[in-house]
């Protein structure tokens, strides 16, 4: 019994230093995330609006956090966001939907090697089929997102064969084109814009996508190379 005790006492405190990790990672990339939503990138055709810097965020949180505290970074920051910089609230409360889908099905893929491909596509194919419903004249549009379901589909299969930079960059993709697909279904169901709109938001969202990919991606890295205590482990 003593053994045991001993034993208890040894393991708590690193099981209260993982817990305080947690809290600490969910804490700061909920404020990078807010911070950056202050450096606008890009106009916002539909609404009186813009997309932000915080673009590159949400894939860093993908990559960085397990699923459920990349859930909660993005309702922490997306929440506050909303609050205090209302200007790149482009659907209102449901803004906050943005950096939920991101950062949690992008989390998914990164994470989950066995079965994470499944939600992210799943997601992805969804906002497609509600996009062409009513969108069907433009398909184009959606080309960007079909990329990322095939990418997503084959990552198990071709993980093995890529450098660390060229899967930071593969997830980095997917998980700002999850933020994308729950953008898409709030302009096409929320906002109701016409196919028409979408052939000027077209370049705009290859521009911030790439946006979101390299700069996800350098940030990924750099994280990883000088602070790698703080990836989940």
């Amino acid at each position: 019994m003593e053994e045991l005790n001993r034993h208890l006492a040894m393991t708590r405190p690193d099981v209260n230093e993982v817990k305080s990790l947690r809290i600490a990672r969910i804490a700061v990339f909920s404020a990078l995330y807010v911070v950056t939503s202050l450096i606008p990138i890009s106009m916002f055709i539909g609404a009186p609006s813009f997309l932000s810097l915080n673009l590159i965020v949400t894939p860093t949180i993908a990559a960085i956090l397990p699923p459920t505290e990349a859930l909660l970074a993005a309702i922490l920051g997306g929440t506050i966001a909303l609050y205090f910089i209302p200007g790149q609230a482009m659907f209102g409360p449901f803004t906050i939907l943005l950096p939920v889908a991101g950062a949690t099905f992008g989390s998914i893929a990164f994470h989950k090697q066995k079965t994470g491909a499944l939600a992210p596509s799943i997601f992805l194919a969804i906002a497609i089929l509600t996009y062409l419903i009513k969108n069907y004249m433009f398909p184009y549009f959606i080309i960007p997102h079909t990329l990322a379901i095939i990418l997503s589909s084959t990552s198990r299969i071709l993980n093995k064969r890529k450098s660390v930079r060229i899967r930071a960059a593969q997830y980095a993709f997917v998980s700002t084109m999850c933020e994308q697909g729950m953008m898409m279904i709030l302009a096409v169901h929320l906002l109701c814009l016409p196919w028409q709109a979408f052939i000027g938001i077209l370049p705009l969202m290859i521009y911030e996508r790439l946006i979101g990919t390299a700069g996800g991606t350098i940030l990924i890295i750099a994280l990883q190379k000088f602070f790698p205590n703080i990836f989940v482990k």
